[in-house]
């Protein structure tokens, strides 16, 4: 009796795979037979043909592109995608936006379009031409088709990057966001040279907890703060808010390129630390006499103080010896003299150029945070 329930049991199991098999069988027949596409979404109709971008009014709607329904053999779901690009080629695309098969227009903000035509490569407050195209697809972008290609004349304004301030356990602040430290920003780029360690942080978009946070575009990142794109192999995803730096502790150059189509962020080990026991000013206040550089005073690891007086046009630089060595920091870059606040080792780095008033000035260097003032 036991036998005739297993072999019952059995037989069942078996007919209900075969079921199956013909099932799948015959659904994939049918989608590989019978769908194909019979006519591509024929274009586009803009709004307009010249368009000068206001940056005062980044949300008003800037352009309207409209096309007609791409045609497949059977009823299926259709999707369609806004691509931008600097030629008519577009050898480098770049995607407007998505749309859902219903709708068959799209309006673009003059922020948006904006951030298309310099991602492209147009430049700003100048008229350069913008190419459109609409793809059509099913699903997954299968069973793709191309519309006509159309252009309108575009003229952008500057793009605003973030500000981006380095906070957690990894940084020299730790979790405080009230004194985050802030990069120094030069167009699209982010730089410091700053202390990290083997521990998780994160960027901030002001010096507080919120409204903004960037961390890696990772699916476990909360989706608010999913930001950069690609990291260097010391950088990895931590939780849903941080990152997490790999490396070991030390002096770091910290770089990010906001730009849209990149947001990347790279740590690169410093060839200089930060606790030193001397270290020294020279410049156009002592003849640029590294033999003679004036000492400064140790106030704590890495951390150096000098008072003195500094006339107009006050150039100089620091020197962690009385001689121009490998032990030297500047104006954070090359080709950057200035008076940024950050520092660069050398190599990379210019000269510290202040305007004083022939008044007594107090000079401070962090060499751990990355930063100097002079007040």
């Amino acid at each position: 009796m036991t036998f005739y329930k297993m072999k019952n049991k059995y037989i069942i199991n078996a007919f209900a795979a075969l079921l199956l098999m013909i099932g799948l069988t015959s659904c994939d027949n049918r989608e590989l037979v019978q769908v194909d596409n019979s006519a591509a979404p024929i274009a586009m109709d803009l709004s307009a043909e010249h368009i000068f971008l206001d940056k005062n009014y980044p949300d008003n709607p800037a352009l309207n592109v409209s096309w007609t329904q791409a045609a497949y053999t059977v009823p299926v779901e259709v999707n369609y995608k806004i691509e931008a690009s600097k030629d008519k080629d577009f050898k480098t695309p770049y995607v407007l936006g998505t749309v859902a098969q219903s709708l068959r227009t799209a309006t673009y903000t003059v922020s948006q379009l904006n951030t298309a035509a310099q991602t492209i490569g147009l430049t700003k407050n100048i008229e350069g031409k913008m190419f459109l195209r609409v793809i059509s697809a099913l699903g997954a972008n299968q069973i793709k088709a191309v519309s006509n290609v159309t252009t309108v004349n575009v003229t952008p304004y500057a793009l605003e990057y973030p500000n981006f301030f380095l906070v957690g356990a990894a940084s020299y602040v730790g979790w405080n966001s009230g004194v985050a430290q802030a990069l120094y920003k030069m167009d699209n780029f982010s730089y410091i040279y700053t202390y990290l360690s083997q521990e998780s942080f994160r960027f901030l978009g002001q010096q507080a907890w919120s409204p903004i946070n960037y961390s890696i575009d990772n699916p476990g990142t909360d989706a608010a703060s999913r930001y950069f794109k690609q990291t260097s192999a010391n950088i990895v995803f931590s939780d849903r808010e941080n990152m997490k730096f790999t490396g070991a502790a030390g002096i770091y150059k910290i770089e990010i390129n906001a730009d849209g189509a990149v947001q990347s962020l790279n740590a690169t080990a410093s060839p200089l630390g930060f606790e030193y026991p001397n270290l020294y000013v020279v410049g156009s206040l002592n003849g640029w006499n590294a033999a003679n550089a004036i000492p400064m005073t140790r106030k704590s690891e890495g951390v150096f103080e000098l008072t003195t007086t500094l006339g107009a046009n006050t150039e100089m630089k620091f020197l962690g010896q009385q001689a121009f060595a490998s032990l030297e920091w500047g104006n954070i870059l090359k080709n950057n003299n200035g008076n940024s606040g950050f520092l660069g080792p050398k190599e990379d780095n210019s000269n510290i150029v202040f305007n004083g008033n022939g008044g007594s000035y107090k000079i401070t260097v962090n060499l751990k945070a990355g930063t100097y003032t002079i007040e």
